[in-house]
């Protein structure tokens, strides 16, 4: 080894002798001694210095020598510094010395009662240096093997000997301590780290002296260090030092722990000098709890007072259990043994067992300061070598057992600094050897949930207020009475007075005081600790909650720390509640366990989690277990209300099984029941003893009973292991049946002591008296041994008991209570219940911890609903804190992620409606918010609107975190969200009337204008003139100006600031960065699951905007105060949101054609109600809500089984009033164009046409839409266009009704426009143009000819017989445009009568039936020149009129004149005869009075009177004296002929028809009949 100074060993050692030597001969015991001594005394050899250590070493080896006796003279002590001196004469290499030679002076100095203080601690601090600077020069590899000890190992015994037995007279308090301080500076020294040779892979390039000490040398170093923190009259100073001294042993103690190995223990076990220790450590283990003490004098560093002279030195443990190394000590000058063992495991487990025993909280002799200070060394040992100790079973079962008792007990002290470090050492206990803590762990998490819950409840959600805590086991240690409740022990060290009295009795939970503030801050942070393995939750779940019998640790704790996030403080003093005043440390520590949790279960979705090993049972089994523990809880709840329902209960659930090869007898029934009696803890032990006591529950008593094993046990012992599992009835003969089993059962283990059974049943009775006896508190004198044997006197066969054994009952009672169950309290309780942990703790197995996922999904689905409950409650309450905030939104996200994988979809409404609240964008107003002119401000390229609530928005860090969260969380799983729609869609409402939305959100589809942008504000129509009736560019103007998309004047608007605006731009790129242009896509595609609620939640928000508003309210008015119902009046503003409502509602069925069966009521149902009160609303929103229907029918045209709903919409739109109908009626026609564009067979019967055609009538005045439906009509019209409808005997009439009425309105609109010409005084010739509406007057005309070219297809097709089919397919157009050759429009007319001749003319009609003839005449000529000859008609315009009739009584001599002659050829005569006079009665008032007219119809009547004559139809009276051949039908007609025109033609027939043609051709007519013409 190198030398670790610049400075030479021998120069150091040389000043260290000079420091000492200086000193001691300024003391007057060595004044005398003078420097001739270094050459008058002899030295003694080097080699007995190496070897034998003759001289030096035998100088205060004797550790019993006290005062005079055995100790060496002042001289003695001198002489070693001058023989040090001399060997260091001449040595050049220092290790040439034996190490021991150089620290014998200062050795003998220390441990010398006469050397006084200031001296020993000069002493102290030489010896220090040399243990720094000169013994490494002498280290050697260190290793675990038995070898020959190397000089420095024997150096280091002699030094831990004499730093042991240090002792001087005392000068005064504070140099007493400094001395001890350089004490234990020196003991330090030997932990100090230091570089050493290495030869053992197992150790380290770093070691300390204490590798090359044996168990004893580092067991008196230890017990230096607690000797001096035992001594209440040291300062804190010393103590504190005492105790860093032996924390830094107990580390290095534990870091060899780390590496020692079970064969390096039996190898010292094994060695020959080691046998008694080997027999001490396993005697050690088996040691009961109680007989561990510690005392406070066992401690060899001592010192003296002045007055009291030299203190007795303690006396050495006289118990086993102190290790035998220390016991029987040798004196250090004789032969040192051969082999070195190092220390390890008997160390270790001497020092646990001391520690452990400090903690006793039921010790008197312990002070607090002792326990923190045990508390601080266990601390230390557990965080360097925890985990190696549970490798352990000697260490590891004292730790389980007394070392978890003792600590648990202690944290429910009222002192803050053992509080603190009890848990501090609890946590560090749980984090390092948590494998071998099953049920501890379960312990000490049910006593921090019940010690910190609250008990005031907290104002929380419904699911958590309706969520009970699960009881605790009965069966599980409280701790609630294992603490030793208000102790005075003094915490300053002092030892408590003599007179102090016991500990007291603790109390229960339930009558503890509420716990301070910082004491639940401790045990929560201590539970934080705990909690933070990746895998605590899996493992309470695994190992409590799916084991039947354990409590159910992971749901009480998802119970208590969601309740923890609430305020648990009782209401303020003016009655309000502590929910909104933020999150204290308590509360925070809580949501980060709770957070953790989720954390944990998020990494292990993303694939961080740990396969399940094998060595642990199935999960599977784990899970049916699960499921096992809820039947055991039901069949045991049923049992404590009603034994016998609940075992019938379980052994029809299979939980109750007898064991039996294939016949169930009553017997194995009864032991199978007895079984689960004695398992089950959560059984009602008062109820269990009545019920097994029962007399006809003889067989399962008894069977009951005979599951104990009372062999080798007394009576008190048996009776108290069979009272301990129900509570004995109250009734005697209950008492005497158990009584009387257990003295059956009990003796048939044929106990020595007793003859027969009659006199253990004795026996149990006294057993149950003593024990009454002894311990009623009211019972003053107690029954004494004697007494006991006098009553028993006898009853054993007739003699008595033995003496010791009734003396060993008594002495058993007095000691140990029989406490009966549900009596257990205070200490007796705890003790009983720790029993049954660790009788529990033997069958538990090991703790299972794995980080799996499997559980996960069992377990979210438990706690996802109090965990966002809580995570809302915190993000709520915390606005400033940005760290909760952030920690919350966490919370959020993972809660999502977790509830997609799992398919929880109403984890995500639960969200969605916590995030929501805090978000700012929820519609706080009674009314709703409504559109206001908020300013328009150009920013960085863009326009924004500012408006308040984009400012205020701007300014909240957490509505913006909240909003982007949600939003988040909400893209992607839209089609997990069924309650959350309400919510998000409100949020858009609001976002769109504070125009933040993205343009893509702010469109509505038109079948006019395509894809427009809902416009924000309805116009304010301008005061206009009257307005015109056909178009032009002033009727386009004014149409515009009226329409509601007009812009109305600007208002005033607010004014802003450059910090709104910006305000206003952080709100705009948070809601762009939320980016709800994709969430409403994905909402546009949603499944029908998630569209159903969506669709509803809209319909719901646009109903109160709307419907809502109509509905009839109660109001309070008059003097009465009494409520009326007041019903709105009026019509309501125009809302956009309302439009943007019907825009989404519609585009998301649209969006989703598959599921328009599901979505058509939801938004028909709507609209509907809307077009029922269609005037109260604005004129765009019905508008809006006509295309929206629409648009919806053209989809539900495309599914036949909906076709129904299709006419009902159509029938609703019908129902329109016709002035909301005449604004609406561009885009209705648009969209009924679409649906008969679409599909020409959706309209198949005539009531569906009827309905159809109804609504074309409605626009047949609507400048716009009137188009539109022409050009349908016209389609259907004309047989070559196949994509229109067509025409069918369904549509017909009404088709033709419908083209009847346009030409009609453009008479009306002809005539109005004449007044107007008239009123202005113009000129026909200046207003020639035809208007809009004559235009489609004349189309509509146009296509009544055109159906010459379908009504044959029409009547072919119709089964109908000729005249049949005339009426219905010929006639009605014939008679429309009849009724037109009247219209006031000359356009019309003349139109109207060309067609008419062509019709009447035409094949299709010429080559009908005769028989149609009349009816052409009768209903539509003749009915026409009837019309013409009204005066009413003919003064709307007198010369257009004219002309009319002109042209009017021509086409009727033409048509009589093309229909005469086929009737003739038929022989029809009587036919056209009577046709021939009602044509010559209209010619005839034709004629009459108007001059034009007569010239022109005279040839026209010359015309048909040829015909007619010469169809022998018609002929003249022969001359005078020839013979008349008429007949009497010609005679007739002629007469009749002659009558009519004559008035108005005088001479006209003799013209016509000349005499001699009469004369000539009369024969011929007589002759030839009618086969001449």
């Amino acid at each position: 080894m190198s030398i670790p100074t610049d400075l030479p060993p021998v120069t150091l050692l040389l000043q260290e002798v000079q420091t000492v030597t200086s000193a001691m001969r300024r003391n007057q015991r060595w004044a005398s001694t003078s420097s001739s001594s270094y050459a008058s005394s002899s030295a003694p050899s080097l080699r007995s210095h190496r070897t034998g250590r003759q001289g030096l070493g035998r100088s205060g080896s004797r550790r019993g020598g006290r005062g005079s006796e055995g100790a060496l003279d002042e001289g003695d002590l001198m002489d070693g510094f001058i023989e040090l001196r001399r060997a260091l004469s001449g040595v050049r290499d220092i290790t040439a010395l034996s190490p021991l030679d150089l620290c014998s002076p200062f050795l003998a100095l220390i441990r010398s009662p006469l050397t006084s203080g200031p001296i020993t601690s000069l002493s102290l601090a030489s010896l220090n240096s040399i243990i720094l600077s000169v013994l490494p020069l002498y280290l050697t590899a260190p290793s675990l093997d038995i070898k020959s000890a190397t000089p420095l190992q024997s150096t280091l015994i002699h030094i831990t000997s004499a730093l042991s037995q240090c002792r001087f007279p005392s000068s005064s308090p504070q140099q007493d301590e400094l001395v001890l301080i350089r004490l234990l500076r020196v003991i330090d020294t030997l932990t100090v780290p230091i570089p050493v040779p290495i030869d053992n892979s197992k150790l380290k390039g770093i070691g300390n002296m204490l590798d090359h000490m044996g168990d004893e040398s580092v067991c008196e170093l230890l017990e230096v260090g607690l000797g001096m923190l035992a001594r209440a009259r040291l300062g804190e100073s010393v103590r504190n030092a005492a105790q860093t001294c032996v924390q830094g042993i107990t580390r290095a103690c534990f870091v060899r722990l780390k590496v020692l190995q079970p064969e390096d223990v039996q190898r010292s076990l094994e060695a020959n000098d080691n046998v008694q220790v080997k027999t001490v450590i396993k005697e050690e283990a088996e040691q009961q709890p109680k007989e561990d003490k510690i005392e406070e004098q066992n401690i060899q560093v001592k010192t003296d007072h002045d007055t009291d002279n030299v203190e007795k030195q303690s006396e050495s443990h006289p118990k086993e259990e102190q290790l035998q190394v220390l016991a029987d000590k040798k004196d250090t000058a004789e032969p040192s043994p051969t082999l070195f063992t190092p220390y390890g495991l008997p160390t270790i487990l001497e020092l646990l067992r001391v520690l452990i025993a400090l903690l006793n909280p039921s010790d008197q002799a312990h002070t607090d300061s002792m326990r923190l200070s045990a508390l601080a060394i266990l601390n230390t040992a557990l965080e360097v070598g925890g985990s190696s100790l549970g490798k352990w079973p000697e260490l590891r079962e004292g730790v389980r057992d007394e070392g978890c008792r003792y600590l648990f007990q202690l944290t429910r002290s009222d002192s803050p600094l053992l509080l603190a470090q009890s848990l501090r050492t609890t946590s560090t206990l749980f984090s390092t050897l948590l494998p071998q803590l099953k049920l501890q762990l379960e312990l000490f998490l049910s006593y921090l949930i019940d010690r910190l819950t609250p008990p005031y409840p907290s104002p929380i959600p419904t699911h958590l207020l309706g969520r009970s805590d699960p009881t605790s086991r009965p069966g599980t240690p409280s701790l609630g009475g294992s603490q030793v409740d208000g102790r005075s022990t003094p915490v300053n060290g002092d030892k408590p007075p003599a007179e102090s009295p016991a500990a007291s009795t603790p109390r229960p939970l339930s009558m503890l005081p509420p716990v301070p503030n910082e004491t639940k801050e401790l045990m929560l942070d201590t539970l934080t600790q705990v909690a933070l393995r990746p895998s605590f939750m899996v493992d309470c779940w695994v190992n409590f909650d799916c084991s039947t019998e354990s409590e159910d640790i992971f749901e009480r704790l998802i119970t208590f720390l969601t309740r923890g996030v609430y305020p648990s403080g009782p209401p303020k003093a003016d009655g309000s509640s502590n929910l909104f005043d933020g999150l204290d440390n308590t509360q925070l520590l809580s949501l980060e366990i709770l957070l953790s949790f989720i954390s944990s279960m998020a990494d292990r979705l993303d694939g961080s989690e740990e396969p399940w090993p094998p060595q642990y049972v199935g999960y599977d089994v784990l899970t049916n277990q699960k499921s096992r523990k809820g039947v055991l809880l039901t069949g045991a709840s049923l049992f404590n209300q009603k034994p016998k329902n609940g075992l019938a209960f379980l052994e029809k659930e299979g939980m109750i099984i007898p064991d039996s090869n294939g016949e169930i007898t009553e017997e194995n029934k009864n032991v199978a029941i007895a079984k689960y009696l004695r398992g089950s803890s959560r059984l009602d032990k008062k109820l269990l003893g009545e019920f097994i006591s029962r007399p006809d529950q003889l067989g399962l008593l008894r069977a009951f009973i005979g599951l104990f094993d009372f062999k080798g046990k007394s009576v008190a012992d048996a009776m108290r292991e069979l009272l301990e599992t129900f509570r004995l009835p109250g009734e005697a003969q209950p008492i005497a049946r158990i009584t009387e089993t257990f003295a059956e059962h009990f003796f048939s283990f044929k106990p020595e002591e007793i003859v027969d059974q009659d006199a253990v049943y004795v026996l149990a009775y006294s057993v149950i008296m003593l024990n009454t006896d002894l311990h009623n508190p009211q019972n003053r004198k107690r029954m004494t041994i004697e007494d006991y044997r006098k009553n028993l006197r006898g009853v054993n066969g007739g003699k008595d008991f033995p003496p010791e054994y009734l003396a060993g009952i008594h002495e058993s009672l007095k000691k140990r209570e029989i406490i009966l169950p549900e009596e257990h309290a205070g200490q007796h309780g705890f003790e009983y219940a720790w029993k049954s942990l660790m009788q529990r703790s033997r069958t538990a197995g090991p703790m299972i911890s794995c980080n799996t996922a499997t559980f996960d999904e069992a377990m979210f689905k438990i706690s996802w609903q109090p965990l966002i409950s809580s995570f809302a409650y915190a993000f709520t309450t915390s606005a400033q804190d940005e760290h909760v905030i952030q920690k919350a939104i966490t919370g959020f996200r993972q809660c999502a992620s977790l509830a997609g994988h799992f398919r929880l979809l109403e984890v995500f409404d639960t969200i969605v409606q916590s995030l929501s609240n805090a978000t700012g964008l929820l519609d706080e107003t009674d009314d709703g918010y409504q559109m206001s002119n908020y300013p328009l401000v150009e920013k960085e390229g863009q326009s924004v609107t500012v408006s308040p609530l984009s400012i205020r928005f701007g300014q909240s860090y957490r509505s913006q975190l909240a909003t982007v969260v949600l939003f988040t969380i909400a893209n992607g799983n839209g089609s997990a969200i069924r309650e959350g729609w309400y919510q998000i869609f409100e949020m858009f409402q609001t976002l769109f009337l504070h125009q933040l939305l993205p343009a893509p959100m702010l469109q509505m589809e038109d079948f006019l204008a395509g894809t427009t942008t809902i416009p924000m504000k309805a116009s304010v129509p301008a005061p206009t003139q009257e307005r015109r009736s056909e178009g032009g560019l002033l009727s386009t103007l004014s149409s515009y100006l009226l329409s509601p998309y007009a812009q109305s004047a600007e208002a005033i608007v607010m004014e802003t600031s450059d910090e709104d605006v910006e305000n206003t731009l952080v709100a705009v790129d948070c809601l762009s960065s939320c980016k709800l242009e994709e969430l409403y896509a994905e909402i546009l595609s949603l499944d029908v699951e998630a569209l159903i609620p969506a669709l509803r939640a809209i319909r719901f928000l646009a109903e109160s905007r709307t419907t809502a508003k109509l509905q009839a309210r109660s109001e309070v008015r008059g003097e009465t105060g009494s409520p009326v119902l007041v019903r709105f009046e009026g019509q309501l503003p125009y809302d956009p949101a309302c439009v943007f409502h019907l825009e989404m509602m519609v585009s998301l069925a649209s969006r989703s054609k598959e599921n328009i069966a599901e979505t058509w009521p939801i938004i028909f149902e709507y609209i509907s109600s809307l077009l029922s009160s269609a005037q109260s609303y604005s004129v765009l929103l019905i508008e809006r809500a006509v295309v929206g229907l629409l648009r919806l029918c053209l989809i539900v045209s495309e599914t036949p089984d909906l076709r129904d709903q299709l006419y009902i919409a159509l029938d609703v739109l019908r129902s329109l009033p016709s002035t909301v109908l005449n604004s609406v009626s561009e885009q209705l026609m648009a969209g009924v164009a679409r649906i008969l564009e679409k599909d020409t067979t959706v309209v198949s019967s005539q009531t569906e046409w009827n309905l159809v055609i109804a609504l074309f009538r409605a626009t047949v005045a609507h400048p716009e839409a009137s188009k539109v439906t022409l050009t349908i009509v016209q389609k259907m019209a004309s047989s070559s266009d196949k994509n229109g409808p067509g025409l069918t005997s369904d549509n017909y009439a009404g088709t033709v009704a419908l083209l009847d009425e346009f030409a009609t309105a453009a008479g009306a609109a002809a005539a109005n426009r004449s007044q107007q010409n008239r009123r202005a005084s113009l000129s026909p010739s200046q207003n020639t143009t035809l208007g809009p509406t004559v235009e489609r007057g004349l189309t509509a005309l146009d296509s009544l000819y055109d159906l010459r070219n379908v009504i044959p297809g029409l009547m072919s097709s119709s089964d109908m017989n000729e005249n049949d089919a005339f009426n219905t397919f010929w006639l009605p157009p014939l008679l429309v445009i009849g009724k037109q050759c009247i219209n006031g429009c000359q356009s019309i007319r003349q139109r109207a009568i060309s067609y008419l001749q062509r019709l009447l003319l035409s094949p299709q009609l010429l080559s009908g039936s005769e028989s149609i003839l009349p009816t052409i005449f009768d209903r539509v000529l003749f009915p026409v020149l009837e019309e013409l000859l009204k005066p009413q008609n003919h003064e709307r315009d007198p010369r257009g009129m004219n002309e009319t009739r002109l042209k009017a009584a021509t086409l009727l001599c033409k048509i009589f004149l093309q229909y005469v002659v086929r009737l003739v050829e038929k022989g029809n005569a009587k036919m056209v005869e009577g046709l021939f006079v009602g044509v010559l009665d209209k010619l005839e008032r034709f004629m009459r009075g108007e001059r034009d007219l007569l010239n022109e119809a005279s040839e026209s009547l010359k015309n048909v009177v040829l015909v007619m004559h010469s169809s022998n139809l018609l002929l003249p009276p022969p001359a005078q004296g020839l013979e008349d051949k008429r007949t009497p039908e010609q005679i007739e007609l002629w007469g009749k002929t002659v009558a009519r025109i004559e008035r108005v033609l005088p001479g006209f027939l003799d013209e016509a028809i000349p005499p001699s043609q009469q004369q000539v051709e009369a024969p011929l007519a007589g002759q030839d009949g009618r086969q001449q013409v």
